[in-house]
């Protein structure tokens, strides 16, 4: 028989290790969302498979406290809010003079903002992106139209 995989995240080793960095988020959560202490899988109150799921879903949703956390959040947000805060900054952007529009502060969030420049400049030529494109199947769009006919 061959031995478990421990290299993978996931089940009773995943938990422990998440109860371990992250007690106080992950007994929150517990508590305010299922009910449960912590506890829960050791006294068997529920299965380590259960208790691994519900963790699952706990670190899918970025409004728990276990989620945020491990994201290096400062608070748990809701993509919703996180939704309305682009708004409110695009809002504050187009209402502002356009020599005041870098001043502007920005909504807070619960995560630092990245600076504006995202990307390094392009390595290759937008004729050898077309090039890759072409010998993968893609077909140029016709001049004059968005949506390629």
């Amino acid at each position: 028989m061959d031995a478990p995989d421990r290299s993978r995240p996931g089940g009773i080793a995943g938990l422990l290790d998440l109860i371990e960095e992250h007690p106080g988020p992950l007994a929150y959560d517990w508590r305010a969302r299922f009910g449960l202490p912590l506890s829960a899988p050791f006294d068997g109150t529920v299965s380590w498979h259960e208790a691994w799921l519900l963790t699952e879903q706990l670190l899918a949703d970025p409004t728990s406290h276990l989620a945020a956390a491990l994201a290096g959040w400062d608070y748990p947000a809701s993509r919703e809010a996180l939704a309305l805060a682009d708004l409110w900054d695009l809002t504050v952007a187009v209402n502002t003079d356009k020599r005041k529009r870098g001043k502007a502060e920005r909504y807070v969030r619960p995560f630092p903002l990245r600076d504006k420049a995202r990307s390094t400049k392009p390595q290759v030529s937008q004729d050898a992106v077309r090039a890759a494109l072409a010998a993968r199947g893609h077909q140029p769009r016709k001049e004059g139209r968005r949506d390629g006919r």
